[in-house]
C-alpha cells in the first residue's frame, strides 16, 4: 500500500458501482495485499470513492439490522437469483447491491413513518418511574451500529461505550468512552441529548459524532446544528469549557480541553466518519498520531522506536483492521524498517 494524493473530481454513479465491487469482493473473502494496495489507491483518487465505499457499507449494516424483515428477505432472494458466473454475473450482483441499498433506504423511512413513535406514559401522582437504561459496548476492533427506540441510529467505534435512557422528558444518551456517530431522527419533540465528560449535546434532527480523547470531547457537525454546554450537576464548573453555550453548524468542530481556550474549526463533513467503514484518512498528519489511530484498533499496537520517525507526514488511505499492513506501506514511503516484538507488534526504527 503506498500514499497517494487524494484528488477530487469524480464520477458519482461510477464510484457507487466501483465501491459496491469492492465491498463484494470484500464479503466472498478477506482481499489479498494487491488487491489492498488497489483498493486504497482507488480510495485516494477522489473523495467521492471514499463517500461511496462508506455509503457501501453502511448499506450492507443497514440491511444487517433489517435481516428480519420480510421486505428485505425478498429483495436478498432476489440479488440472489442472480449469480451464476462470470463477469456478467458480477455487475448483476454490483446492480443488485446497488437497488437493494436504495430500497432499503427508502423502506427504512417508510417503516419510520409506519410505526409510531416511542413514547413514555405518564407517571400517577407519587409514583416512581425508574426508566431502564440499556448499555451497549464494543471491543477492541470493533464496531457496532444501534437503532435507538426513536429510529435514531447510533455508531460505536472500537472501544467505545454507550448508555441509553429514553425514559424521560428527554431522549438521554452518556457516551461513556470512546467515539459513536449519530444520525439523529425527526418528529420526536423529545430534546435528542448527549453527555460526554461532563458536556452536553442538544441536537434535533441532524448528524454528528462524539469523541472522548483523554479529557477531551470533540464535536464534529456533518448535518444541522447542535448546542454544547457543561451539562447541570455540583461537578459542572470542574468540567472544564464551554461552560456558556456554544453552538456549532454542518462544517464545524470543536474540541473542549478541561484548560485553554474555545476554538471551532472547519472540517470536511465526507472525512469525519469514514472511520464508520473501517477507513483512516490522514492528510499530512504526523506520523505519530497517525500511529496512535491505528493504535485504536488493534491489540498489537505499533510502536516508534525514534522520536524523528514520528515527525513524518502521512497522507494517504487506509484499513483501520491491518496494522501489519500499514506498517508495511510506512517502509515503502518513509526510510523505515520495521521490526518486531515476540508477540509480533510492528516496531518502527529508522533505516540505515
Amino acid at each position: 500500500m503506498s500514499a497517494v494524493q487524494i484528488r477530487r473530481p469524480g464520477r458519482p454513479a461510477e464510484a457507487s458501482n466501483t465501491a459496491a465491487k469492492w465491498v463484494l469482493l470484500q464479503e466472498q473473502s478477506p482481499l489479498s495485499t494487491a488487491d489492498q494496495d488497489r483498493l486504497a489507491n482507488w480510495l485516494g483518487e477522489d473523495e467521492a470513492h471514499i463517500v461511496a465505499y462508506d455509503n457501501a457499507l453502511h448499506a450492507l449494516d443497514a440491511m444487517a439490522r433489517h435481516a428480519g424483515e420480510p421486505e428485505l428477505l425478498e429483495m436478498r432472494q432476489s440479488a440472489l437469483a442472480a449469480s451464476g458466473g462470470g463477469q456478467q454475473t458480477v455487475r448483476r450482483w454490483v446492480s443488485a447491491i446497488t437497488a437493494i441499498a436504495a430500497s432499503v433506504a427508502l423502506w427504512a423511512i417508510w417503516a419510520g413513518h409506519q410505526q409510531p413513535l416511542v413514547s413514555t406514559p405518564k407517571p400517577e401522582i407519587g409514583q416512581v418511574v425508574h426508566a431502564p437504561v440499556d448499555v451497549y459496548r464494543t471491543a477492541l476492533g470493533e464496531r457496532k451500529s444501534i437503532v435507538l427506540p426513536d429510529r435514531s441510529v447510533a455508531t460505536l467505534d472500537t472501544g467505545s461505550e454507550l448508555r441509553v435512557d429514553f425514559g424521560g422528558t428527554a431522549r438521554a444518551i452518556h457516551l461513556v468512552k470512546g467515539q459513536a456517530l449519530f444520525e439523529v431522527a425527526h418528529g420526536d419533540p423529545r430534546p435528542f441529548e448527549v453527555y460526554a465528560k461532563g458536556q452536553l449535546i442538544t441536537a434535533t434532527g441532524t448528524t454528528f459524532n462524539v469523541r472522548i480523547e483523554g479529557e477531551d470531547v470533540e464535536v464534529a457537525m456533518i448535518e444541522g446544528s447542535v448546542r454544547v454546554r457543561a451539562a447541570p450537576g455540583p461537578d459542572a464548573a470542574k468540567v472544564g469549557q464551554p461552560i456558556r453555550e456554544l453552538s456549532l453548524s454542518a462544517g464545524e468542530s470543536l474540541v473542549i480541553e478541561p484548560i485553554g481556550p474555545l476554538a471551532v474549526t472547519p472540517i470536511d463533513t465526507r472525512q469525519v466518519a469514514t472511520w464508520k467503514g473501517g477507513l483512516l484518512v490522514f492528510n499530512d498528519t504526523p506520523l505519530h498520531e497517525a500511529v496512535a489511530e491505528v493504535n485504536r484498533y488493534t491489540a498489537k499496537p505499533i510502536t516508534i522506536a525514534d522520536r524523528k520517525i514520528g515527525d513524518y507526514r502521512v497522507t494517504g488511505v487506509f484499513q483501520s483492521n491491518d496494522p501489519e499492513h500499514f506498517s508495511q506501506a510506512l517502509r515503502e514511503m518513509f526510510p523505515i524498517e520495521v521490526m518486531h516484538a515476540e508477540n509480533g507488534a510492528p516496531r518502527l526504527t529508522l533505516r540505515n
